[in-house]
């Protein structure tokens, strides 16, 4: 609407917690230091930290890069490796 001085007034509705479920829980688990669901729902459950929500059993699982960076390497298969039984001696290689 536009007012005599060329003005405009806006009304516009205050839109406040509008972040999913999910969202939250992802923001805690950053914020707890990357903390797993599973000790996320304990402390939501008898109320240890403050604003934390109370998670279901639905909120379970592994972000993407939490993930990724849990994850290892298969070892490598044990091979025919030379061994010395004193430290620091000498090998005997084929060329």
């Amino acid at each position: 609407m536009r007012s005599s001085d060329n003005c405009y007034c806006l009304e516009a509705r205050i839109v406040s917690n509008n972040v999913s479920m999910d969202e939250q829980i992802e923001l805690w688990h950053e914020r707890l230091g990357h903390m797993n669901f599973r000790d996320l729902r304990i402390l939501g459950k008898f109320d240890c930290v403050r604003g934390l929500p109370k998670l279901g059993k639905k909120a379970n699982g592994v972000l993407g890069p939490c993930q990724q960076g849990k994850q290892t390497k298969a070892m490598h298969k044990k091979g025919k490796y030379l061994s010395t039984k004193e430290p620091l001696k000498l090998l005997p290689w084929i060329l």
